[in-house]
């Protein structure tokens, strides 16, 4: 069953994201199939797990490797009402996804639950579950401190502090609003506290038990989706696998860049790194800094990222607009550096005539988002001097997700990135 799961959803996924991306892969070489391994990936989009377990899944080809790769999941991936809130579409549909549950297919891929030591803000559904089962079905308004419970149910128009959970997830759902954990009433917060902390040591026990059985894990050690393009924290959770297996643990660093600053198709590359071990005679300190060192040092170099990186700069000297040779020069400059520097560099990018091509390309997707302003319609010239919006393009209107929201900011934070752990020097 779950042979045929990973293959269905692996095809799937490959035919699916022709449309849309261009799958680049890189060093797949250097994934050895080590008994007890743990891949370690950047998080970038939700697209990032599936896309990467399939890659290593298929690594030869359309045989099944004898260990299927287990990864980690958010717990919420495995509660009712995750599909209906993650989904796109009318409240109608949202609402009859509501009951339903992936849990049954996760398992069978191997995906197994872990969850977040973050206690100042939980999910709303998720601190209500816990408090069910572990003590009883109270009405809301015994839970939950009476303003932080106006606020919310205040979108709703049949909403009551009334209700009990079990009322509250029949009519409202799973919603996955969180809530400050101080606007629980004291001893729900303990209960709740205990719970997860609880839980969380039960899954990482599972997860070395795993690597002590020799499966492959995959993992991504900044815990959630980087909002701002940078690698965000490596939670003590990778540090303590490695620490507590019973076994030498092969690492396998994994880096994934997605290049979307253009009007065509959106290109994801894919870097395996060179496998390592022997992390555990580090201390934590120092086995962090090498890893997040690794895992940065295998970014994919685009056009997007440099050409973001000096409109950033010229925003923060105060300067209002641009002329697009000046620009442009920088980006040449740079890709000459890094080349220097044997940086994995786009290969949209291996001479004159494809980055003309992909320049073109990121400055009339700059002008479509309105991160560059020009008067009048028609072509351009690299002589130009076009405006430069106050905000870079920063779209209030979006879902908090700093790739569509803010992305010059978020390109220019990927080699920002590389500069505060010392790997580059522009």
């Amino acid at each position: 069953m779950s042979w045929l799961l990973y293959n269905l959803i692996g095809i799937s996924l490959r035919l699916g994201i022709k449309p849309f991306f261009d799958l680049q892969v890189d060093g797949l070489d250097n994934y050895s199939e080590s008994p007890s391994s743990l891949v370690v990936a950047n998080h970038k989009r939700d697209l990032d797990s599936v896309l990467i377990a399939s890659i290593l899944y298929y690594s030869n080809g359309l045989l099944p490797p004898s260990t299927p790769i287990s990864f980690m999941a958010d717990e919420n991936l495995f509660q009712p009402g995750f599909l209906g809130n993650w989904i796109k579409g009318p409240r109608l549909l949202k609402k009859a996804l509501q009951p339903l549950s992936l849990g049954f297919i996760l398992k069978k891929l191997h995906a197994h639950p872990i969850g977040k030591l973050d206690f100042h803000s939980v999910p709303v559904h998720d601190a209500l579950r816990i408090i069910k089962e572990n003590d009883d079905d109270h009405e809301l308004r015994e839970i939950i401190k009476e303003e932080a419970l106006e606020d919310l149910l205040e979108s709703s128009s049949f909403g009551s502090p009334d209700m009990t959970i079990s009322e509250f997830f029949e009519r409202e759902g799973y919603p996955r609003k969180k809530i400050d954990s101080r606007n629980f009433k004291s001893e729900f917060r303990k209960a709740v506290k205990k719970s997860k902390l609880g839980a969380v040591k039960d899954q990482l026990t599972k997860f070395i038990q795993l690597l002590n059985d020799g499966a492959m894990l995959y993992i991504t050690p900044e815990g959630t989706l980087t909002q701002d393009g940078m690698l965000g924290p490596l939670k003590d959770s990778l540090l303590i696998l490695i620490d507590e297996a019973n076994t030498d643990v092969t690492v396998v660093p994994t880096n994934i860049t997605y290049d979307f600053m253009n009007t065509g198709k959106t290109r994801i590359d894919v870097n395996i790194g060179e496998e390592m071990r022997g992390l555990e005679e580090y201390d934590r300190k120092e086995r962090s800094s090498r890893l997040r060192k690794t895992i940065l040092g295998l970014t994919t170099i685009n056009l997007g990222q440099l050409a973001s990186y000096h409109l950033k700069a010229a925003k923060e000297a105060g300067r209002d607009e641009i002329r697009l040779s000046e620009i442009q020069d920088k980006v040449l400059a740079d890709l000459e550096y890094f080349e220097r520097q044997n940086y994995n560099l786009d290969d949209q990018l291996s001479d004159r005539e494809r980055i003309e091509r992909r320049w073109r390309s990121f400055i009339n997707y700059c002008l479509k988002r309105g991160i560059l302003e020009k008067e009048g319609s028609g072509s351009y010239s690299d002589e130009e001097v076009l405006a430069l919006s106050p905000d870079l393009g920063y779209d209030r209107t979006r879902i908090p997700r700093g790739y569509r929201r803010d992305p010059v900011n978020y390109c220019a934070n990927e080699i920002i990135a590389l500069e505060k752990v010392g790997l580059i020097n522009l």
